[in-house]
């Protein structure tokens, strides 16, 4: 490595330039991750955790409507 103090001209190595090794941990927990998130999504898709009638909110929009039917 090569750095002039009082000019701007620097020369690094690639390992320096990088910061680092190059190893594949980063890529490989970026994968995996995305994977896992994939497959939570898929379960949730899947048992149907998204649909409204688990939450009542079917039967209140309909008893909206009903109630702005009314009032009109």
């Amino acid at each position: 490595m090569y750095k002039e103090d009082h000019g701007t001209e620097t020369h690094l190595d690639t390992t320096e330039a990088r910061a680092g090794s190059r190893n594949k941990t980063n890529r490989n927990a970026l994968a995996i991750g995305i994977v896992l998130v994939i497959i939570a999504f898929a379960v949730i898709l899947g048992f149907g955790f998204l649909n409204t009638h688990h939450t009542g909110a079917d039967k209140m929009s309909a008893d909206n409507v009903a109630d702005n039917e009314a009032a009109q």
